[in-house]
């Protein structure tokens, strides 16, 4: 009888541990997974429900996993992240989960978790931006309406739209109204309320939000000032630079679970969209991540920038339509005195012109009521208890007056970001010179003030004007004279000696 050995022990124990991992992994596929979905079925103030079988599908789960690397659309989606920038791969689960169901659309405010507001703002309260409206309508609208368009083509919709701009100008307003206008419902939440002092609290608010999305698809997704967390990560930190790869990895794995659902479509008419349009805002552009700007995250990048009298004059009229106007109000010239106001600037405006009028209403019917006062002084002192006759009410209207007194309180956004407004000189403060002011006029004034004259004939006649001269001739004066009377905002540099051998003055005229 041959002698057993030490190798053939060793062995004989690596087979029964292969045969007992076998048993344990049959037993395991097998075995009903009672208790893991009665713990999933149960909410956390007591309630219990049962998901359906075709929202098996409904939870969108992001786990460290270097071991897995599946992709199946069943009860269970399993797909490994592709590399993100710093080597790592993320595994994605999507189970059934009783609570994460879609909610349904209910009459609101256009804000909160999935809910959709009819009150909210639509594209027709947006005034300046036809052609930014019509883009979106074209690109993002119609292929979310009729998402067998784009399914048939065999093309991919947008992911992702990045709205930059400078504060105040529309971009949160704007993506509330792509929200009411398409019905869908919109999880929204600012970068602040994403960032958190303990280390992992930021990239679960990440993974918590996407997955709210993902489980109410189809919807959009609105992050405000996205460059608080996706800001370039050369200059970051280890847990800032975590933040953004987990930012990104997500906004991977919404595409790839989007693909997936579509494969499945097509043998099933019966399953979910799963798409999940991701909608980021922020004033500084340049300093998010270039992997944020890459195709499949932010497809598409739109600039909504200080309108022009054009676009003025169009939110003048969106937002003085509700407004009780006096007879002779004048909005162009209204658009004309108010460069470099932005939409918010414009609203502030109008209200601030609201109370100017009610102020004055009011002390008008103080001093009415006064002189009666003076007589019955025991109401003196009770002047404002006085009720509003209906006649009195119907001649309240705010005048051209009011806001012309309130452009002069209102501080437009260029100046608080650091550029002068519309300069206080006038030719008439400026002797002689009628020559200068004729070729200026020209080429220069009415080239800004009458810019559809231009258009129609095809002229373009943008000239530069070098003006030179000994120190204290008048050059900055001139130049700030023609800024104030063709409206233009004006930018004054001035150059020292150490940059240059003999000292000059730059003025800048912002068209």
């Amino acid at each position: 009888m041959k002698k057993r050995t030490r190798a053939d022990e060793d062995e004989e124990k690596l087979e029964l541990i292969e045969d007992s991992h076998i048993k344990s992994r049959t037993s395991a596929d097998t075995t009903p997974q009672t208790t893991s979905s009665s713990s999933e079925d149960s909410s956390s103030d007591g309630t219990t429900s049962t998901p359906d079988d075709d929202d098996d599908d409904n939870e969108f789960h992001i786990s460290e996993d270097d071991d897995v690397d599946t992709c199946k659309v069943e009860n269970k989606i399993e797909q490994m992240g592709s590399d993100n920038g710093n080597g790592e791969r993320v595994k994605v689960e999507v189970d059934a989960h009783p609570q994460a169901q879609a909610q349904p659309q209910k009459n609101g405010n256009g804000h909160g978790n999935g809910e959709r507001g009819i009150m909210g703002p639509r594209f027709k309260d947006f005034g300046g931006i036809d052609s930014v409206i019509e883009e979106l309508k074209m690109e993002v609208i119609v292929p979310l309406y009729h998402r067998e368009l784009p399914r048939c083509l065999g093309v991919q919709p947008i992911s992702g739209i990045l709205l930059h701009g400078p504060p105040g100008c529309g971009k949160t307003k704007l993506a509330h109204a792509i929200a009411n206008e398409t019905g869908f419902p919109f999880h929204m939440i600012s970068s602040t309320g994403i960032i958190s002092a303990v280390s992992g609290a930021a990239e679960e608010n990440i993974h918590q939000l996407f997955s709210r999305a993902y489980n109410t698809a189809p919807s959009i997704l609105f992050i405000d000032e996205i460059d608080a967390i996706g800001s370039k990560r050369e200059n970051l930190r280890d847990m800032e630079r975590r933040i953004v790869t987990h930012l990104i990895t997500c906004m991977d794995v919404l595409q790839r679970l989007y693909q997936a659902r579509a494969k499945s479509n097509s043998e099933s008419s019966n399953t979910k969209p799963g798409y999940v349009l991701v909608i980021g805002a922020t004033n500084r552009p340049d300093a998010l991540d270039p992997a944020l700007r890459m195709p499949g995250r932010f497809d598409r990048e739109i600039a909504i920038g200080v309108p022009d009298e054009t676009g003025r004059l169009e939110i003048l009229s969106v937002l003085t339509r509700n407004l009780k106007l006096e007879g002779s109000f004048n909005i162009l010239n209204l658009a004309r005195t108010t460069p470099g106001f932005v939409g918010a600037d414009l609203a502030a405006l109008a209200n601030k012109a609201g109370n100017l009028a009610m102020k004055r209403i009011i002390d008008e019917r103080k001093y009415e009521l006064s002189k009666y006062s003076s007589i019955n002084e025991e109401h003196s002192e009770e002047w404002w208890r006085q009720p509003w006759l209906p006649e009195e009410i119907e001649k309240l209207a705010i005048t051209m007056a009011d806001f012309e007194e309130a452009v002069k309180m209102v501080q437009p956004s260029s100046r608080r970001e650091g550029f002068s407004t519309i300069p206080n000189v006038k030719w008439e403060d400026i002797g002689g010179l009628d020559f200068l002011r004729k070729e200026f006029d020209h080429y220069i004034v009415r080239r800004i003030k009458h810019p559809e004259d231009y258009e129609v004939l095809g002229l373009d006649f943008d000239t530069g004007f070098l003006l030179y001269g000994p120190p204290g001739g008048g050059k900055t004066l001139i130049a700030k004279a023609v800024a104030n009377e063709a409206g233009a905002n004006f930018i004054h540099i001035k150059v020292s000696l150490s940059d240059f051998p003999f000292p000059f003055c730059l003025c800048i005229c912002n068209v």
